[in-house]
């Protein structure tokens, strides 16, 4: 019994050898298998990885890894390359390439939207390593203009410091001519008014002289008016005595000096400075002057011609007691207005106005054609500067003024008793008007004058304004 329990245990053991044995090999038959395929994975697997990495790359991972623990992995250099090209590129470290292309569209795109570079399209193909350079390259160029820039400015600036300093030395130049003209200009106001004041004295005194003579003269001129209100009453009746007698004789008897009335200044000048066109006469507020008044002036040497044409003519602008300031209108060539000059008006009289009477036609604008209203005119004329205008000549009346004859009637046939001149016919009125009158005044020796002549004793050369 007990020898077949021995045998049964070495049997046991010899059957677990045996499976132990079969298990190994066969183990090892598997595992043999295994290797080789893991042979094969491992040579894909370097393969891999030497398209991943080289040999180098990997010796100097391995050196930092030595160098310091727990260096970083491929993927950590990698990814860190990237947070720096990221960096570079657009100033996140974050950005992928989709968000550093999309930014650098959209820069490209304001460069291009903006128009201010030209080509903007070439910024697309540039790196950042060559747009740093263009950049770098644009500072300098940009530098160098600074510079030259500069350099001008500076020159510009000296120019112009030099510009004011001249500025300056011409400003004080002007100052001191300007100050030396004042200087002048208040000596010659002061002059001008010294002179005034002096001449005002003399003004001052040649008045108080005219109103001492004036009063010496008034009880003389009263009786000289009583005088000459008989003397006009007798020569009223002389001439009526004439007028009987030309009747009588034909018109053969002498008559007075032509215009004699109308050439007797009415006063003279008092004082007058050659260029100045201010004078003084002798009338004044006492002798009845207005302002606005003529008077034509004459030489004392020649006296005052029988057409009446003075070599100057002078207006009333201020009057006094006994004289007056005149402006000078206007002056003959190569003539001067001279102290004691005579001055007339055959309008003016300052004891009585004068009377006239205004026949014919005239021409005041001289365009060649009658005035219908040129009587009119010259009869507002002689109103309003203090004479009186009659339409019936007398013996009273001083002045004639003669126009053009009106126009002639149509001659009638000699013995046609039917064509005889119709009295209140218009033109045959007129026409025996005009014609009456002025053979009246050369009956009663009323001088005559023309239109010329009466603007010419009366200062007027241009033409005369209507009423």
């Amino acid at each position: 019994m007990a020898k077949r329990e021995g045998l049964n245990g070495m049997t046991v053991s010899m059957i677990v050898f045996a499976a132990l044995w079969l298990g190994s090999t066969v183990f090892l038959i598997i595992l043999y298998t295994g290797q080789d395929a893991l042979v094969q994975e491992n040579a894909k697997l370097q393969a891999h990885t030497d398209r991943c990495i080289s040999a180098a790359e990997e010796r100097s991972i391995a050196q930092a890894k030595l160098a310091q623990e727990n260096g970083p992995t491929i993927v950590g250099i990698i990814e860190g390359d990237r947070a720096q090209t990221a960096q570079l590129a657009s100033g996140e470290p974050t950005d992928n390439v989709a968000a550093v292309k999309a930014k650098h569209d959209q820069l490209l795109g304001g460069i291009k939207g903006d128009g201010f570079v030209p080509q903007a399209d070439g910024f697309e193909d540039f790196s950042y390593h060559e747009a740093l350079n263009r950049v770098y390259d644009a500072f300098k160029a940009e530098r160098e203009l600074r510079k030259t820039a500069e350099g001008a400015a500076n020159d510009l600036k000296m120019q112009v410091a030099s510009m004011l300093e001249s500025q300056e030395k011409l400003k004080a130049d002007f100052e001191k001519q300007t100050k030396d003209a004042t200087s002048q200009l208040a000596q010659a106001e002061s002059d001008r008014a010294a002179y005034r004041a002096e001449r005002d004295k003399s003004v001052e005194k040649i008045e108080r002289d005219f109103d001492d003579r004036r009063k010496q003269n008034d009880i003389d001129l009263t009786n000289e008016r009583n005088q000459r209100q008989a003397l006009g009453t007798r020569v009223n009746d002389l001439q009526k005595r004439i007028a009987t007698q030309n009747n009588r004789l034909g018109g053969l008897l002498p008559g007075p000096e032509k215009l004699a009335t109308a050439r007797q200044a009415d006063g003279k000048i008092l004082t007058a400075v050659p260029g100045d066109d201010v004078v003084y006469i002798n009338l004044g507020q006492k002798d009845g002057l207005v302002l606005g008044l003529q008077f034509a002036v004459y030489s004392v040497a020649t006296g005052i011609p029988e057409d009446g044409k003075g070599k100057a003519v002078i207006e009333v602008v201020s009057t006094a007691g006994t004289s007056a300031e005149c402006r000078v209108v206007s002056v003959a060539p190569n003539s001067v207005v001279l102290q004691g000059d005579l001055i007339a008006n055959p309008i003016y009289d300052p004891s009585r106005p004068m009377t006239y009477v205004v026949i014919g036609d005239f021409d005041l604008n001289r365009d060649g054609a009658m005035d219908r209203e040129g009587a009119a005119a010259l009869e507002a004329l002689i109103t309003n500067w203090g004479g009186k205008v009659e339409h019936e000549l007398t013996a009273m009346t001083d002045f004639v003024v003669v126009g053009a004859a009106p126009k002639r009637p149509r001659p009638t046939k000699e013995g046609d008793a039917s064509a005889r001149p119709d009295p209140n016919d218009p033109v045959q009125k007129a026409w025996d008007q005009y014609n009456q009158t002025v053979d009246k005044a050369k009956t009663l020796s009323i001088p005559i004058m023309t239109q010329e002549v009466f603007l010419n004793f009366l200062g007027y050369s241009g033409r005369v304004a209507r009423k």
